[in-house]
């Protein structure tokens, strides 16, 4: 198999429907470095030639790349990759083109392709042609592609560096040596910069509003906004007691509600369980509205009601103990001033 820049050259037997263009990994090039074509370049191949949305040309010797009159001897209507088998066309041949090939009048083809210059990957199939002998007026387009491809990043390095050397206010004769000192210099700045940052510790507003010194330090700022949060969190634990507190002489006026109204004859277990204990709670004026106003004994005889007698001097109930904890008196000390 011989192979010349960028114009791989190859044999065809026939007129075959599918042929293969080229070779998976490295396409020995005569003259120049290798190629390579693996499964990534080979996939974008196939994805240029689908957005295409054309057949590509199979011509003769190369006449597209002339500028001159360049006759179809063929069209791909498809590229297939089989992997280590390389890349695939399948073709359609004009009626002339076939005699050529089942006649032996062509017996190679050559595809033209872009490589890299860096890695040498392929990264694009122009197109293909059917030739017997390389010439050297048909290698001299695909040479000059290389070049533009090659002046045309050198033009783009250029113009970057000019740039470079603007922001950086360097003189345009500049060296690369000035360009790396600026730039490592600016570095340096930077890093300086970022590093005094995480000195501040605030805006000198906030300073000011905090009362703190301007030079003062982290932990010093820390502290007085410590303090300043200290009181609400005393007022927010005050304000929870109070409530709690609340909560607990409500639940004793509850029970004294309805203790009074058993007691009374007011009311009965059974109406105090649908609806009379939870009016006692949440609505106490209302309970002695529509309760306490009842004549005694209308709902249970009193002369019926037996209440077991007991010893209440200094007796300490639940909702008592809770507030003798919160005011901090212990329950010896209640019983012997509560006689």
């Amino acid at each position: 198999m011989k192979h010349l820049i960028l114009s791989v050259l190859k044999e065809m037997t026939g007129a075959p429907t599918e042929f293969q263009i080229l070779p998976w990994g490295k396409i020995d090039i005569s003259g120049d470095e290798p190629a390579y074509l693996y499964d990534q370049e080979a996939a974008a191949l196939i994805e240029e030639f689908k957005e295409r949305g054309n057949d590509m040309v199979v011509d003769y010797e190369h006449q597209t790349m002339q500028d001159v009159q360049a006759p179809a001897a063929g069209w791909i209507k498809r590229l297939v990759w089989k992997g280590t088998e390389g890349l695939w066309a399948v073709v359609e041949w004009t009626g002339k083109a076939a005699e050529y090939l089942s006649s032996r009048e062509y017996r190679y083809f050559s595809p033209v392709i872009w490589i890299t210059a860096k890695d040498r990957r392929v990264i694009l199939l122009e197109n293909v042609a059917l030739t017997n002998q390389p010439k050297i007026n048909n290698l001299k387009p695909l040479m000059a592609k290389m070049r533009h491809e090659d002046n045309q990043n050198q033009e783009r390095e250029e113009i970057m560096i000019a740039k470079l050397k603007k922001l950086l206010g360097l003189a345009n004769e500049a060296g690369e040596d000035k360009i790396e000192e600026a730039v490592t210099q600016l570095v340096a700045k930077n890093t300086k910069l970022e590093a005094d940052a995480t000195k501040v510790v605030a805006c000198k507003e906030v300073m000011v509003a905090l009362g703190a010194k301007e030079d003062a330090g982290k932990d010093e700022v820390v502290q007085i906004v410590a303090s300043l949060k200290a009181p609400a969190d005393v007022a927010k634990t005050l304000s929870l007691e109070v409530t709690a507190l609340k909560q607990k002489i409500a639940a004793m006026e509850q029970e004294d509600l309805i203790s009074l109204a058993l007691k009374e004859g007011k009311t009965s277990p059974e109406e105090l369980d649908k609806w009379g204990r939870d009016l006692a709670g949440k609505a106490p004026e209302q309970f002695r509205q529509i309760v306490l106003s009842r004549p005694a004994g209308s709902v249970i005889p009193v002369d019926g009601i037996k209440i077991a007698a007991k010893d209440t001097q200094g007796a300490v109930d639940a909702a008592q103990r809770s507030i003798n904890e919160m005011m901090g008196i212990d329950e010896e000390t209640f019983k012997k001033y509560n006689k």
